[in-house]
C-alpha cells in the first residue's frame, strides 16, 4: 500500500511538472501513427497533399482519409487568459491542416482529442498555424495563434527534427549488444548528453526499458552518476535504480554521496531508491534526514520500515508533526510515519494513530489508519 500512495503522490508531481496539457510536436512525432498535410473535404473527411509520415504497414487509404471528430473541433479563435490575442472572436476560413493521426477502432484520429479540440490537430491559415490549447487539465479547448511554432515553415522544421529524433530512438532499440544499448540509453537520461536535447520525450521511455538490461543498466547508471557535473538533473536515473532493486546495489555508495550534494536530485528520490535496494548498512546515513521536511520524514521511515531497523523507532516517532500542524497535504506522509512504525512492531503505534485520527486534514486517509488502532502491532 506505502508503495502504491508513493507512486500516485510521485506520478502526479511528475506528470504535472513534464507534460503540458497541449502536447508538443516533438512528443507528437514519438506517438503518431502517421502526419498528414491536407485540406478538409466535408465534414470528417480530408484530402491528404501529403504523407509526413505514413503508416508503419505501408497502407494508406487513397488520397482522401477520414479522421473521427474533426466536425467537433471548434474553428472559432478564443481569447487568452492574459488578453494578449488580437484575433479573438474571428472564425478560421482555411480548411488546410497538419494532423498527428493515432489510429483507434473507429479509424484515424487526431492525437490527444478531446471535446472540441485536439493537440494533433493544428490549422494553417496564409501560412500561420493555430492550435488548440487548455488553460488546465482537464479543461476545454481553446483555438489560438500559435506562441512556439508560429508559421507553417517552423512547424514542419519542427516535425522534421521530431521524425529525426524518433528515427534515432528506433535504430537504439534494435541495438544487439547489452552494454552499447546501456549506454545508448543511459545518454537520454541527461540533457546534454542526450541524442534528443533539452526534449523529454524519449527520457520517460527510458524508465521502461533500461532495467530490462539488468548489470549492464546498473554498470551504466552507476558510472552515469560518477561522471555527474554541476547543472545535470539525475532524477530519471535515481528512478530506474529504484525500479532495479536490489539488483542496484553497486550504486548504493554513490546514492548515499549524492545526500551531501545538493542539486542532482531531490532527497526523496534517493532515500526511496536506497529502501527499495535494501542494503541496511546505510540507515545510520539516512536517519540524520529525519529533521527536514515532512515528505524526507516520511520516505526515511518507509526505508527504515524496509531495513527492519528497529532502533529507528523512537526517532520516527519523535518526527512526527504536532496533530495540531497538520495540513492538507500532508496526511500521506502522516500515514506513511505511522505505517512504518507498525511494520516496526512499535507498541506507541496505536497511541499515536488515534491523535491524528480525527483531524480534518487526515480525513482522506481514517480508513488506511484503523488497522494502526489496535493494540498489538506485528513484531
Amino acid at each position: 500500500m506505502i508503495r502504491i500512495l508513493s507512486c500516485l503522490a510521485l506520478s502526479v508531481i511528475s506528470v504535472w511538472a513534464e507534460f503540458l496539457p497541449t502536447w508538443s510536436p516533438h512528443q507528437m512525432c514519438a506517438e503518431a501513427g502517421a502526419i498528414v498535410v491536407g485540406e478538409r473535404v466535408g465534414a470528417n473527411r480530408v484530402a491528404v497533399r501529403e504523407w509526413i509520415l505514413s503508416p508503419s504497414d505501408g497502407r494508406k487509404v487513397g488520397s482522401v482519409i477520414t479522421i473521427a471528430g474533426l466536425d467537433k473541433h471548434d474553428r472559432m479563435i478564443g481569447t487568452r487568459a492574459d488578453g494578449s490575442d488580437r484575433e479573438q472572436g474571428r472564425r478560421l476560413k482555411s480548411q488546410r491542416l497538419l494532423c498527428f493521426l493515432e489510429e483507434k477502432s473507429d479509424g484515424w484520429r487526431a492525437i490527444a482529442a478531446a471535446g472540441v479540440g485536439s493537440s494533433g490537430l493544428i490549422w494553417i491559415e496564409q501560412g500561420k498555424c493555430y492550435r488548440y490549447e487548455q488553460r488546465k487539465n482537464p479543461g476545454p479547448h481553446i483555438l489560438l495563434p500559435s506562441r512556439k511554432h508560429q508559421t507553417e515553415e517552423a512547424l514542419r522544421l519542427a516535425v522534421g527534427n521530431g521524425l529525426a529524433d524518433r528515427e534515432v530512438w528506433e535504430r537504439a532499440q534494435k541495438i544487439p549488444h547489452p552494454q552499447e544499448k546501456a549506454i545508448v540509453f543511459c545518454s537520454y537520461l541527461l540533457e546534454r548528453t542526450s541524442p534528443e536535447g533539452a526534449h523529454g520525450t524519449y527520457r520517460s521511455r527510458v524508465r521502461r526499458v533500461l532495467p530490462k538490461l539488468g548489470e549492464q543498466a546498473v554498470a551504466e547508471l552507476v558510472a552515469l552518476l560518477e561522471n555527474a557535473i554541476p547543472g545535470d538533473r539525475l532524477d530519471d536515473a535515481v528512478l530506474i535504480l529504484y525500479d532495479l532493486g536490489s539488483a542496484a546495489k553497486p550504486a548504493v555508495p554513490h546514492l548515499v554521496a549524492l545526500l551531501q550534494q545538493p542539486g542532482y536530485v531531490h532527497p526523496v528520490r534517493l532515500i526511496e531508491a536506497l529502501g527499495r535496494i535494501g542494503d541496511a548498512t546505510v540507515a545510520q546515513q539516512i536517519i540524520p534526514y529525519l529533521d527536514r521536511e515532512l515528505r524526507v520524514r516520511a520516505e526515511v521511515a518507509g526505508a527504515m520500515a524496509r531495513f527492519s531497523y528497529q532502533d529507528s523507532v523512537p526517532l520516527i516517532a519523535k518526527a512526527l508533526p504536532e496533530p495540531k500542524a497538520v495540513e492538507e497535504g500532508d496526511a500521506y506522509h502522516v500515514y506513511v510515519m505511522l505505517r512504518a512504525l507498525h511494520e516496526l512492531g512499535a507498541e506507541e503505534t496505536s497511541r499515536l494513530a488515534r491523535t491524528y485520527l480525527e483531524i480534518p486534514a487526515m480525513k482522506h486517509v481514517r480508513n488506511l489508519l484503523e488497522p494502526f488502532l489496535q493494540e498489538g502491532n506485528p513484531g
